[in-house]
């Protein structure tokens, strides 16, 4: 699929979309892009009305200290403050389920298998019991996708962080 296409598509999927869920791997938070975290607020601050959530599994929790609204976030991985990691999950949890039967947009970018049951199983599972669901994955090496979910996921083999780059460019 055309690069410039699948960022359209996924752009007039966020636009229709009730719920918007991002993941964000490991491509993302350890990229050698100093322009990361202002290309990601750069991108969230064209969505400001649009109902999302983003998982990270940035064990420094880095992202929460880069300008985006941190009741949207939430890093179940990150080491320095569990107990209030722990509360944005529920509170995730919590907005998960209020999207089901919804049409909810996942956007995994960069998720390797360092931590698949934060982001890559649970985001392939809600894809398939959510029908309404529609998923974009993106890794430079793990963009593969079950083929239970192939008819309502699209694979992109690049950098998350590229991609980020690049999709704000579109935007």
């Amino acid at each position: 699929m055309e690069v410039l296409m699948i960022y359209n598509d996924l752009i007039d999927d966020i636009k229709s979309a009730d719920y918007v869920l991002f993941g964000l791997g490991k491509e993302i938070y350890s990229s050698d892009d100093t322009e990361i975290y202002d290309n990601l607020k750069k991108l969230f601050a064209s969505m400001e009305h649009v109902n999302y959530f983003i998982v990270s599994t940035d064990k420094a929790g880095t992202i929460r200290n880069c300008g985006l609204n941190e009741r949207r976030i939430v890093c179940p991985v990150n080491e320095n403050n569990a107990e209030e990691e722990e509360k944005q999950w529920d509170f995730y949890n919590k907005w998960l389920s209020s999207s089901l039967a919804k049409k909810l947009v996942i956007v995994e970018l960069g998720e390797d298998f360092s931590n698949p049951n934060v982001i890559r199983w649970p985001f392939e599972r809600i894809v398939m019991i959510n029908q309404k669901a529609k998923m974009y994955r993106v890794h430079s090496t793990f963009y593969q996708i079950p083929k239970e979910i192939g008819d309502r996921a699209c694979a992109f083999e690049m950098n998350g962080a590229q991609f980020i780059k690049e999709l704000v460019k579109c935007c």
